[in-house]
């Protein structure tokens, strides 16, 4: 019974990033993903007519943040 090769994992062989850590893509997904979830916030809440008028906004703003950081390196 012979056993499994295990091969390193692709982020144990490539070079560390040079980019400044708040830029990198888990900081920035995360950031964009708590834009999105507070522009559906806005838009279901019944309080505020500003901030119903703000929401689409503030999704989108999140929808394409989130579409260009997850082309950012690791």
């Amino acid at each position: 019974m012979s056993l499994p090769v295990q091969r390193p994992r692709e982020t144990d062989t490539m070079p560390p990033s040079r980019w400044p850590k708040p830029l990198r893509r888990r900081p920035m997904e995360l950031l964009a993903t708590v834009l999105i979830g507070a522009g559906v916030l806005m838009l279901l809440q019944p309080f505020s007519l500003t901030l119903y008028g703000w929401s689409f906004v503030t999704t989108l703003t999140g929808v394409v943040m989130f579409t260009f950081v997850s082309k950012f390196p690791d």
